[in-house]
C-alpha cells in the first residue's frame, strides 16, 4: 500500500485533537458541576454561536465558526486552564498561559505537512493576533458561550459567588454590541432564576 504523508499527518492529528472530547471544562470542574461539558462541545458551541453570530453582523462566518472549532485546540496538551476573575486564584500567570497555548496549538498544527497545515495555522494565527473582525467576534464569543452555558448550568451550581464570578470575568472582555446583548439577557435571566442582586 502506497503511502500518503499528507493523510497520515490528518490521521494523526486526528488522533490528538479528537482528545478534546475527554477534557473536562475547568471552570465547571471549580464549581462542582457533576458530568460537566467538554473542551470539543465548548469548542462546537463556540463554532456555532461565531457563525450566527458573524452571519448577522456581515461577517465571514465560515471563517469564524472554523475559528471556533480550533480556537482551544491547544489544550489537548496544555489542558483547560481556567481564566478567573481574581488573577491570584489562577494556576498559570495570563501571560504564561498565552506563551504556552500559542506553543502547543503550533505544536499540533506542524502535525499537518500540506495545505491542511497551512489553513490551520492560518486560522490559528488570525485569532492569536486578533486583528480581525472575525478573530476579535470568536474571542468575544468563547467568553459568551460559557455564559450561556451557565443558564442550562444554573441549577447544578450551588455557589451564588461562582456564578458572579464567570459574569464578572466575561464582563471587561464583551463589548461588541451583537455579544453584549445576550451576555446582557443571560445576566438578567440567571440572576433574576438564582434571586440574585443584579
Amino acid at each position: 500500500m502506497r503511502t500518503d504523508k499528507e493523510l497520515d499527518g490528518i490521521l494523526r492529528f486526528m488522533l490528538r485533537a479528537d482528545k478534546l472530547k475527554e477534557i473536562e471544562r475547568t471552570g465547571w470542574l471549580i464549581s462542582k458541576v457533576k458530568n460537566p461539558e467538554h473542551d470539543g462541545d465548548h469548542s462546537y458551541s463556540t463554532a456555532v454561536l461565531s457563525y450566527l453570530l458573524a452571519k448577522r453582523m456581515g461577517l465571514s462566518a465560515e471563517r469564524c465558526a472554523v475559528m471556533g472549532l480550533f480556537h482551544d485546540i491547544n489544550e489537548v496538551i496544555t489542558g483547560d486552564i481556567a481564566t478567573r476573575y481574581d488573577k491570584s486564584l489562577q494556576k498559570v500567570p495570563p501571560g504564561a498561559k498565552k506563551s504556552i497555548e500559542r506553543r502547543n496549538e503550533l505544536k499540533l498544527a506542524s502535525i499537518l505537512i500540506g495545505k491542511e497545515g497551512i489553513g490551520l495555522r492560518e486560522i490559528l494565527n488570525e485569532y492569536y493576533m486578533q486583528r480581525t473582525e472575525e478573530a476579535k467576534l470568536v474571542k468575544q464569543v468563547d467568553k459568551l458561550d460559557y455564559i450561556v452555558q451557565i443558564a442550562l448550568y444554573s441549577k447544578k451550581m450551588e455557589s451564588d459567588e461562582r456564578v458572579e464570578e464567570f459574569f464578572k470575568t466575561a464582563d471587561s472582555r464583551i463589548d461588541i454590541k451583537e455579544v453584549r446583548y445576550i451576555y446582557e439577557k443571560v445576566k438578567k435571566k440567571v440572576y433574576k432564576e438564582r434571586s440574585m442582586k443584579l
